[in-house]
């Protein structure tokens, strides 16, 4: 049966089942793995800033997935392939699209400090598992499809410009991203001409790379990137986003020493493993992750004996979240650390887990950062000699936007201000 997902931003996604391939989409788009994306928030703990953030992994996985199949479709004009090739790279660019974010875990991006483990790892773990509905879907489709899907999003597939679509810095990952997220904080920093961006770009064989097409394409992807760089400065590393991160991960660092020194009540197998041990997980016991989850964990948390643990679970239940003060360029950063924590040790607050100093540039979630040896990690334009240049050498605008010195580092902490939710005393 054909289906229609109707979606706030691309309005209607339709798949034909009569079509093999849009039928196997549609049965990995109902299989659990998939349909577990439903309980992971797409911006992470973003909701606490936007209240509107209350989008979705699967949501955005079926508009990436859309957005590749056009792609496809353009590039299929621009480089006449035949049917049996369109097919065999349509199946390898679809299904790893919709794919690529199934191993997230809770809180998307805000929890992968959590354990240092990317959702990558887990992605390409799901995919190959025979014990996923993932994987016997794919291999029921072709036998040995999922470990090329792998290869397409790993970029290790020999057809590079496969997994250009899905991971370089001209995607379907982004393209969705920045829209649907722009449209789910409420703000308009994150918008910009799809269909013109896609139709400024083409495939450039002789390198097996995406590339940008001439002057008229190169103001198209200029809008594209300037809309990246206002969502990370205005949304992704808004002030109040890393302060609400920066919660999240003290509250784990406090659950993480009270399991150690066996001082917790309530942690269930899988979240004990995630945090202690997430190398032995079986893909199963992963699985069965989500924001549900340690919400009811961080709600039983708010009850255990030990103060800092509830207080750390209270102040993100009830959004009494830190507050992250700008530090000035050039001031030291150590020097700031002692003196925010005499402050708090003034409260009787402990500053390893009511004190953080994030630096946000250091980050590789980052709007544009040139790479002119890779093509998956810059953008080239065409110009009307063939000749590919890395478009921040040639456009007035990029090379501003990539020169620019945003790096900032924040102080973050509870207001020196203001009294802790619990009595005072709430050292280890």
């Amino acid at each position: 049966m054909s289906r229609t997902y109707r979606d706030p931003i691309h309005q209607e996604i339709f798949l034909d089942s009569k079509d093999a391939i849009e039928n196997t989409l549609i049965e990995l788009i109902d299989s659990q793995e998939m349909q577990r994306m439903r309980w992971i928030k797409q911006l992470g703990t973003a909701w606490f800033t936007f209240h509107g953030a209350e989008a979705t992994r699967f949501q955005h996985s079926l508009g990436a997935m859309y957005i590749a199949k056009l792609m496809m479709e353009k590039f299929q004009k621009d480089l006449s392939l035949d049917q049996d090739t369109y097919q065999e790279y349509k199946a390898l660019v679809l299904f790893a699209a919709l794919l690529h974010d199934v191993g997230h875990a809770p809180f998307s991006h805000s929890s992968e400090d959590i354990t240092g483990v990317k959702h990558e790892f887990w992605t390409q773990k799901i995919i190959k598992d025979s014990s996923t509905e993932i994987n016997q879907i794919l291999e029921k489709f072709q036998e040995g499809i999922s470990e090329k899907v792998c290869q397409v999003l790993s970029k290790s597939y020999p057809v590079k410009f496969l997994s250009g679509i899905v991971n370089s810095q001209t995607d379907c990952d982004r393209f969705d991203y920045l829209l649907r997220d722009s449209y789910f904080t409420g703000t308009a920093y994150g918008n910009f001409d799809l269909n013109r961006v896609i139709a400024s770009l083409t495939v450039d064989l002789e390198n097996d790379c995406l590339v940008v097409v001439g002057e008229k394409g190169m103001l198209a992807v200029e809008d594209y990137l300037y809309a990246r760089y206002s969502m990370y400065l205005q949304v992704y590393q808004h002030k109040k986003c890393l302060a609400s991160d920066s919660l999240l991960l003290k509250l784990f660092e406090r659950v993480k020493l009270l399991t150690r020194n066996r001082r917790i009540s309530f942690l269930d197998d899988a979240v004990y493993k995630w945090i202690m041990q997430p190398e032995t997980m079986s893909v199963e016991e992963y699985l069965e992750l989500d924001d549900p989850n340690i919400i009811k964990h961080m709600k039983a948390w708010m009850k255990e004996k030990d103060i800092i643990l509830r207080d750390l679970a209270t102040r993100f239940l009830k959004r009494k979240l830190f507050k992250a003060q700008r530090i000035n360029k050039g001031d030291n950063l150590e020097e700031i650390y002692k003196k925010k924590s005499e402050e708090l040790r003034k409260m009787n607050l402990d500053p390893e887990f009511y004190l953080d100093i994030v630096t946000i540039a250091s980050s590789s979630y980052s709007f544009y950062n040139p790479d002119t040896s890779n093509f998956f990690k810059a953008i080239f334009v065409k110009d009307n000699q063939g000749e590919l240049k890395e478009i921040s050498t040639i456009s007035h605008v990029v090379n501003s936007l990539v020169k620019n010195d945003f790096e900032n580092s924040w102080a973050v902490s509870i207001n020196a201000d203001k009294s802790p939710t619990e009595a005072n005393a709430i050292f280890v």
